[in-house]
């Protein structure tokens, strides 16, 4: 059975997959330059191959899962639940904010959409542990202006989430290392700075494009 289906409003991924079958899965390997199977090849998935996309949107703490949801998290992945019998669309982050009050045995989920992507977009995951940090933006070739810019980490006492005030920062602007300076100096806000690792992490994958 197919996991993934592709329509012309995006990707569609079936959420009773294994994170075995995503790992494994053809499209996904082609899709987003194979971030998501490039970030669960990262790990061990040893005694989590059987957990579902589903269970993992339920889930935190782990370094497999934390990853993973911050790959979906930069391909603005949508979730389709299903409450009082009507099916709902919930953006991840705001799916992520409210998961506790929709326990999967009460509100199931059907299917997750990854919206098309624009041809060229870079794709960058890196692990710095106990950190993770996934960046995705597109870049005009000659011109180096940026678009689309997403990014999102994960880390102790950090659930998946996405850096939004540094993502504001640098869409739509020329990318320089003066930029990059600026946007990763807010941080997650003035009384959140970025841990060192993290905004080292961010550093060397945003200078290498």
């Amino acid at each position: 059975m197919s996991i993934t289906l592709v329509r012309p409003d995006g990707l569609h991924l079936t959420t009773k997959a294994t994170l075995a079958q995503l790992a494994q899965d053809q499209i996904l390997q082609e899709f987003a330059d194979g971030l998501i199977p490039k970030i669960l090849a990262h790990f061990d998935l040893a005694g989590e191959t059987a957990t579902t996309l589903a269970e993992a949107l339920h889930r935190t703490g782990l370094p497999a899962i934390d990853a993973l949801l911050t790959g979906l998290l930069v391909l603005d992945a949508e979730v389709n639940a299903v409450i009082d019998d009507e099916t709902r669309v919930f953006p991840l982050p705001g799916f992520l904010t409210y998961r506790a009050r929709l326990p999967l045995d009460q509100f199931p989920l059907n299917l997750m959409r990854l919206p098309p992507l624009n041809a060229g977009g870079y794709y960058r995951f890196t692990v710095t542990e106990p950190y993770c940090c996934t960046v995705r933006l597109d870049l005009h070739p000659e011109l180096m202006v940026t678009g689309h810019v997403r990014l999102a980490a994960a880390g102790p006492n950090l659930p998946p989430h996405r850096l939004t005030l540094i993502e504001a920062r640098l869409d739509r602007k020329l990318l320089t290392p003066e930029l990059i300076e600026a946007a990763l100096a807010l941080g997650r806000g003035t009384e959140q700075p970025l841990h060192a690792i993290e905004a080292e992490a961010l550093r060397q994958m945003l200078r290498s494009l």
